[in-house]
């Protein structure tokens, strides 16, 4: 992922990735994004979704991450 790839949810275009790469503590590609909706957006509209990144016009499953990709405690870093 490099960012502009555009998010499906549920089959229809809602939203693009302004970022990507690969998450190496977490093991996978991720990408920050944005998303809308005519009636708003909230947690449960978001969670309710099935997600594909379209890459390369291929589309890909994707999951949403409502909180941080964050390891504070470096439990998934080797040193």
């Amino acid at each position: 992922l490099y960012g502009k790839e555009t998010v499906f949810r549920n089959g229809t275009r809602v939203g693009w990735l302004t970022s990507g790469g690969f998450g190496y503590t977490v093991g996978y590609p991720i990408g920050l994004g944005y998303v809308s909706n005519e009636n708003g957006v909230n947690n449960n509209w978001l969670l309710a979704g099935e997600y594909e990144l379209e890459v390369r016009t291929v589309r890909i499953p994707a999951k949403i991450h409502l909180q941080a990709l964050y390891d504070p405690r470096n439990e998934r870093v080797s040193g």
